[in-house]
């Protein structure tokens, strides 16, 4: 595991795939490593109040649902597949949260929800309007189950690819969404905020590992923070089982 005197103060940014069945243990360790002084995550505070308010209420509409249709199709599951696991985990909070929250508990030290609380109202209403339906239920219910770990390690090696790729850049297209520019711009400035307000202390960002990538073809969150040298780690399978490797190591 990397020692905390490899990493200096200043910006660490975390890139992981979103809803890593082991993303919780495998963060415990990145951030026994950093020891960051300020945390920040790529979640919102509305994001964080919907899910304080609606979390077990709309969990358990889903399980309630998937357990309907599967009773009605003669289907017996102690397991419910993984396409309805990430609609669950869509609902609860997630692992980076939790990590995070825990070491804060423990550390007494701040953490920070800063993407965007409009973009954020707008997806929820739409999830909780559309997704958490009873006929999209059925709908992933009858889609071929797959191995939730195997496909996010798939997601991993991809990224680590990129980061072994001679000039370490990702070619993708610019963001369908506007609002995921958004979301990069407003996250940019608010890290870069509390770099200048701190700088002698060592602030971890943990978001999605697309937005820690060198990408051409837009300027995603790495891209407009480039200029603060921010150290990247990627919580891929470096970080499991007390195990370390290049793809786990700092910039």
């Amino acid at each position: 595991m990397i020692a905390r005197k490899t990493f200096s103060s200043g910006l660490v940014l975390v890139g992981a795939v979103h809803h890593d069945p082991v993303g919780y243990d495998k963060l415990q360790r990145v951030l026994a490593a950093v020891r960051p002084d300020i945390i920040t995550l790529e979640l919102s505070s509305y994001g964080r109040g919907f899910r304080t308010k609606y979390s077990r209420k709309l969990s358990l509409r889903i399980r309630s649902h998937a357990q309907a249709l599967q009773a009605r199709d003669s289907v017996s599951q102690k397991i419910l597949p993984a396409a309805v696991e990430q609609l669950l985990a869509a609902v609860q909070f997630p692992f980076e949260y939790c990590a995070a929250r825990e070491y804060t508990a423990a550390f007494r030290v701040p953490l920070y929800c800063i993407d965007l609380s409009r973009i954020s109202r707008r997806r929820l209403r739409v999830l909780k309007d559309e997704a958490l339906t009873r006929s999209n239920i059925a709908t992933l219910l009858a889609l071929p189950d797959k191995n939730l770990l195997n496909s996010v390690n798939l997601c991993y090696k991809r990224a680590a690819a990129v980061r072994n790729e001679p000039g370490d850049c990702l070619c993708l297209p610019a963001a369908s969404d506007p609002a995921d520019s958004d979301r990069d711009r407003h996250m940019s400035r608010r890290l870069r905020n509390l770099c200048a307000k701190f700088p002698r202390k060592r602030i971890l960002h943990i978001a999605g590992w697309e937005h820690c990538a060198n990408i051409t073809g837009s300027l995603n969150l790495y891209g407009l923070l480039r200029d603060l040298s921010p150290q990247r780690i990627l919580l891929d399978e470096a970080w499991s089982d007390n195990r370390s490797g290049l793809s786990g190591s700092p910039d």
